[in-house]
C-alpha cells in the first residue's frame, strides 16, 4: 500500500507541468487565407512509413493533403494526425463525437474538404482509393483492434502536453514537460494478459516500479490507473514506432484542459 502511495505521488506531480515535444505555437489564427501563421504538428504514415511536419501555413497544410492525395491515388493507405488540437473542445461538446466517422466519394475536391473537417475535429484519418473512389475513416480513438495488435510491449514516455483552450477554441498557454529534463526516464509495459508496469528511473540510478491492469472500454479508449491526469485515454496515434494519446478536462477551474501524452517503442 505506501508503494502505490509513493508512485501516485510521483505520477500526480507530472500533472503539474504537462505539454508536447513539439510544443503548440501561440499564433493568431488570422483571416482564413492560404498564408494565416496556424501552426500545425502533422504525424502521418503512408505504407508502413511514418513522418512527422511542421505546418507554418494554410498553404502549407493543402500541399501536405495534395500529398497524401496522390499516395492513396498511388494505391498507398494514408493516415494523419494533428498534434496541435485547439478545436478538440467544441466538437468534444458535441454528442456523438467518439463515433468514427466515414466517407466515400469520387471527387478528389470532396476528399480533401472532408479531410480537413476532420482534421478541425481534431480526429485522425485514414484514407485509401481504389477503382476510382476515394474513402475515408476518422477517429477520435483508435479501433480497438488496431490497439490491442499494437499496444503489447514496451513504451518510453518521451513528454506530455497539457494545453489550455478558451471557449473558442484558440490556444491559450502550454508548459512543457519530458522526464529526462529532470534526470529521469519513465517507462510503460503492456502485456498480452491484461496487466502493465510502469518503471521510475529516478536521480543517481534509484528504480521505483509498480503494477496494474489495463483495458481498452468501448469508445476504444486505454484505460489504466497509473497513467496520469485519469484512466481513460483516446488512442489518436499508435503505429510500431509511436503513441500519442490524450483526454480533455472540460469546464474546470482553469478552463479547458487537453491533455497530450507521447510514446516512443522502446
Amino acid at each position: 500500500m505506501k508503494k502505490r502511495q509513493i508512485f501516485a505521488a510521483l505520477v500526480a506531480a507530472l500533472t503539474l507541468a504537462f505539454a508536447a515535444c513539439d510544443k503548440p505555437n501561440n499564433k493568431p489564427s488570422g483571416n482564413g487565407e492560404n498564408n494565416d501563421p496556424i501552426e500545425r504538428v502533422v504525424v502521418y504514415t503512408v505504407g508502413q512509413t511514418e513522418n512527422r511536419q511542421t505546418l507554418e501555413t494554410e498553404g502549407e497544410w493543402d500541399a501536405l493533403l495534395d500529398v497524401l492525395c496522390n499516395q492513396a491515388q498511388n494505391g498507398q493507405r494514408v493516415t494523419f494526425y494533428n498534434m496541435n488540437q485547439t478545436t478538440y473542445f467544441k466538437h468534444n461538446k458535441s454528442n456523438g463525437t467518439k463515433a468514427a466517422k466515414t466517407f466515400s466519394t469520387t471527387n478528389r475536391d470532396e476528399i480533401k474538404a472532408w479531410m480537413k473537417k476532420m482534421e478541425a475535429e481534431g480526429r485522425t484519418v485514414v484514407v485509401t482509393y481504389d477503382n476510382g473512389t476515394w474513402t475515408g475513416m476518422a477517429y477520435a480513438s483508435a479501433p480497438s483492434s488496431t490497439t490491442l495488435n499494437t499496444v503489447v510491449g514496451t513504451w518510453h514516455f518521451s513528454c506530455s502536453v497539457v494545453s489550455q483552450i478558451d471557449p473558442n477554441g484558440s490556444l491559450v498557454s502550454s508548459d512543457l514537460y519530458v522526464p529526462e529534463d529532470g534526470g529521469g526516464s519513465m517507462y510503460y509495459t503492456f502485456y498480452e494478459n491484461g496487466t502493465m508496469t510502469l518503471t521510475i528511473n529516478g536521480v543517481g540510478g534509484t528504480t521505483a516500479t509498480d503494477n496494474s491492469t489495463w483495458t481498452l472500454n468501448g469508445e476504444g479508449e486505454l484505460c489504466c490507473e497509473l497513467l496520469p491526469n485519469g484512466d481513460c485515454w483516446n488512442v489518436n496515434w499508435i503505429t510500431e514506432n509511436s503513441m500519442i494519446i490524450s483526454r480533455a478536462d472540460l469546464g474546470t477551474m482553469e478552463g479547458d484542459l487537453l491533455y497530450q501524452l507521447q510514446f516512443d517503442r522502446e
